[in-house]
């Protein structure tokens, strides 16, 4: 539902132990894994409520990198896919996101790590990626601007304690959830801090923390209206990394997103909520 980045697809480059020296944060494109999440998105406006609860097992099998162009290719498939969604107060199973289940795509990341394209491997899959808004930022589908490799913030040396942030502008946003046409601009603000490393097994583990500041304005319109859309939002996240390995070992994410519309047709407002909790655990296949 809510078009948030992929925050946990990326993985720590091993540079040294010691909490003085510095770490790229880099993904490692020679791992396999499975990455088994949960997510949980409420929408309030007035006396309407929405709720869906979605879980699934991802499998990322990334290939050699191509000699000729330096790009990437990723099949990414879903397994395990059960999700829900409440009305008011009626709970009914997610047909639409269920459609994952078995489903595979290809993504294709080219020599800088941003996404380039995501095809689905059926007919099926072709339809989620096309009918599902609610689904298609597992992707990374919505936007030109999801970088893998270094998704946070460029191929800088980081060390403990290291406060960085990273701004992202768009000023010709063409969607955003809930309209079929959107005309606007998004800022994304993201603040990291480094927070520590830790041995375990032999192992560099390390933890950062961030908070994502967001905001949207822009013109929306449906089949019925028109609307002058704000929309402000914070998130936080704590990731937990096996920087020996290269893998995202745990993740837990939550915020709101605050939205404000004006009825360009009868000047009209409305206020509505979306809240977002996820939880993420990755492991080697």
């Amino acid at each position: 539902m809510l078009k948030l980045k992929l925050l946990f697809l990326f993985s720590f480059s091993l540079l040294l132990c010691n909490e003085d020296e510095a770490y790229v944060f880099e993904l490692n494109l020679a791992n396999d894994f499975y990455l088994e999440m949960e997510s949980m998105v409420e929408f309030s406006q007035g006396g309407y409520d929405f709720l869906q609860l979605f879980s699934a097992v991802m499998l990322h099998e990334p290939e050699k990198p191509s000699p000729s162009t330096g790009d990437i290719t990723m099949l990414v498939s879903f397994e395990n896919v059960i999700s829900s969604s409440r009305r008011n107060d009626e709970m009914k199973p997610d047909h639409g996101a269920q459609k994952l289940s078995g489903t595979s795509y290809n993504h294709t990341i080219d020599s800088l790590g941003y996404i380039i394209s995501v095809v689905g491997n059926s007919d099926l899959a072709e339809e989620v990626i096309e009918e599902s808004e609610e689904i298609n930022w597992l992707f990374g589908a919505n936007t030109d601007r999801s970088n893998i490799k270094y998704i946070m913030g460029g191929d800088s040396f980081r060390k403990v304690g290291d406060v960085w942030t990273i701004t992202d502008t768009t000023y010709d946003a063409e969607d955003t959830y809930g309209f079929d046409k959107f005309e606007g601009s998004t800022i994304t603000k993201t603040i990291y801090t480094f927070n520590k490393i830790k041995k375990k097994g032999g192992e560099i583990i390390a933890v950062v923390k961030n908070k994502v500041l967001f905001e949207t304005r822009g013109i929306g319109s449906t089949w019925d209206e028109t609307v002058d859309l704000t929309q402000t939002g914070e998130f936080k996240c704590k990731l937990t990394f096996n920087i020996t390995k290269g893998y995202i070992m745990k993740n837990k994410m939550a915020g709101a997103l605050i939205i404000k519309g004006k009825d360009l047709g009868d000047d009209t407002t409305w206020n509505a909520t979306i809240g977002v909790a996820l939880r993420q655990k990755g492991k080697l296949k």
